[in-house]
């Protein structure tokens, strides 16, 4: 009798040892690992018939306890978005079953707002709200043990997002209008300090009188003047004149 892994053949210690007694083979394995998981077959001869064989088979699974599991999400975790959360073990035999649960105490989710795959180990979440933040613990487990990981899910408001930008927008127009008017009124003070033009030698002004007007203007005065001054004087002569052929 020879025992046989199928797909490959025992090699002495490294699996187990074949031990025959009483026509009985037995194969015992030992340190066993997930690797040793297969169909194991037994070839049986009856010599000196070496035509006919008799073959056995047995099916061996080895169990191993989930590995501690990853959690991961993706997805718009905002207001009336959606998000995948998931959860998943890089070793258990059998293959282990994942349930995703909430720590703490919130309010019962909308049904259909929550959808897990215990197989696949994800769980979908719609319409989100701000009370769908929170801890969410997925558990791993199969009839050998079981392990968890835990995930913090955080939902935002998009709305208090753009009031924050209208906000940030205002205040920048503020601070531009202000800069502005300090701006203005700094160069107004500016303008009021510098002095006055005043008029040179050369400059032309409405009121003002050519040299040569002036002159002919005061010599006629001069003139006129005269004349009135001489007037009463010739007028004296005259007179006296007259009074002595009288006489």
């Amino acid at each position: 009798m020879a025992w046989a892994l199928v797909g490959a053949f025992l090699c002495g210690p490294l699996l187990g040892f074949l031990c025959l007694s009483g026509g009985v083979a037995t194969l015992k394995l030992t340190d066993l690992r997930p690797s040793d998981t297969g169909t194991y077959l037994c070839n049986v001869n009856n010599p000196p018939d070496f035509y006919t064989n008799g073959l056995g088979l047995i099916n061996l699974t080895v169990l191993v306890p989930p590995s501690h599991p990853l959690c991961s999400h993706s997805g718009q975790t905002s207001v009336g978005g959606s998000a995948a959360l998931r959860c998943s073990s890089s070793e258990g035999a059998p293959k282990p079953v994942y349930n995703w649960v909430r720590l703490g105490s919130f309010p019962t989710p909308p049904p259909g707002s929550m959808v897990q795959d215990e197989v696949s180990g994800q769980l979908i979440l719609t319409n989100l709200s701000l009370t769908s933040s929170g801890t969410y613990r997925c558990v791993a487990s199969n009839q050998m043990g079981s392990a968890s990981c835990e995930l913090n899910l955080s939902v935002t408001d998009s709305s208090e997002g753009r009031v924050a930008g209208t906000l940030i927008g205002v205040l920048l127009g503020v601070l531009l209008l202000s800069v502005a008017a300090f701006c203005l009124i700094r160069f107004q003070k500016e303008r009021k300090k510098e002095p006055k033009e005043t008029y040179g030698g050369s400059d032309l002004r409405e009121d003002a009188t050519a040299p040569g007007v002036s002159d002919q203007a005061s010599v006629r005065a001069d003139s006129s003047k005269g004349l009135l001054e001489k007037s009463p004087s010739t007028s004296t002569v005259t007179t006296k004149s007259k009074l002595s052929m009288v006489v």
